[in-house]
């Protein structure tokens, strides 16, 4: 019910300052984007100095490269095991991934264009390269699913600027088909694919989606509900709002929105007016106070509000 967005919203509102930076910035640059909201635009201004090393896109961008290549793959949630096989073989795919991100936000939310810095830490020639190989690798797209994918839309829609380096339709007709949904790690990879796939096409909610592959994108989350609904217990949270966030910008009215949102008014945390995660098979334990929250609670947020991009 949008009271209670609107409670949990107020709520992180007045508890903003307890927030670390990153999630500061997650919180308030989703809204910014997703509807404009005029707290979320004052407290991007409060931040923007941090966010921009005071306006030195290149520093900010080699310390987001250099953080990734030396964050090690063991602390990585989800799937490890199925995907670390094709991290080894695209060892520089966080890095890049993280790289084509903050200068997609630098861009999107502080309207500075740093895409010549990128290309000083890595050639436009290595990024193509690298997008051709993973749309020849089945397996890779398949097993990394989110890192995958949000590198070829990043690349491809933001700066090559080329939205027929690849068609989605392969990831509904090839990619998709490569899972198993008896198990629980590929139903949290595709869950990601086809999410990712949407949110790819807005560049992380800054644009709505092209007309010409609307069809397409519809069609992804129809069959994501299904999946979605045949195996509803195993879901988090924090999965079924991103799903509901996806459904907004396809325009889809989603079966199981009555569902999820019945779950999430169960899911009120003891400690404040957010929501943790404890209604299903594989609940995120480890993320239940504000600030671990943060991620879930914006995501509920934005699922209902307009997608004004």
């Amino acid at each position: 019910m949008d009271s209670l967005s609107n409670n949990i919203f107020s709520y992180y509102r007045a508890h903003f300052s307890e927030l670390s930076f990153d999630k500061q910035l997650h919180f308030s640059s989703r809204l910014k984007l997703w509807t404009d909201d005029p707290f979320a635009a004052e407290m991007l201004e409060t931040l923007r100095p941090q966010a921009t090393a005071n306006e030195n896109p290149k520093q900010v961008l080699g310390d987001v490269y250099q953080t990734m290549l030396d964050t090690p793959l063991s602390g990585l949630e989800n799937a490890g095991a199925i995907r670390a096989p094709y991290f080894a073989k695209y060892p520089n795919l966080r890095a890049i991934n993280a790289l084509l991100f903050r200068a997609t936000f630098l861009q999107t939310v502080f309207g500075i264009d740093a895409r010549h810095e990128v290309y000083e830490i890595v050639s436009e020639a290595e990024l193509r390269s690298l997008a051709t190989e993973l749309l020849e690798d089945t397996g890779a797209l398949t097993a990394l699913s989110t890192y995958a994918v949000n590198f070829l839309y990043l690349y491809s829609r933001n700066f090559a600027h080329d939205d027929t380096l690849f068609d989605p339709k392969i990831f509904i007709e090839t990619v998709a088909r490569g899972y198993d949904f008896s198990d629980y790690s590929h139903i949290q990879l595709y869950n990601y694919l086809s999410t990712h796939c949407v949110l790819g096409e807005t560049l992380f909610y800054a644009r709505p989606l092209p007309e010409k592959y609307a069809v397409t994108y519809m069609q992804m989350m129809q069959e994501l509900g299904k999946v979605l609904n045949d195996h509803y217990d195993e879901i988090n949270l924090d999965n079924k709002f991103e799903y509901l966030v996806c459904c907004k910008i396809v325009g889809l009215e989603s079966p199981l929105a009555a569902k999820i949102e019945a779950e999430a008014e169960k899911s009120i945390s003891p400690d404040g007016t957010f929501l943790i995660d404890t209604h299903n098979k594989h609940p995120q334990t480890t993320k239940t106070n504000l600030e671990l929250s943060e991620h879930r609670n914006v995501l509920y947020i934005m699922a209902h509000r307009a997608f004004t991009a």
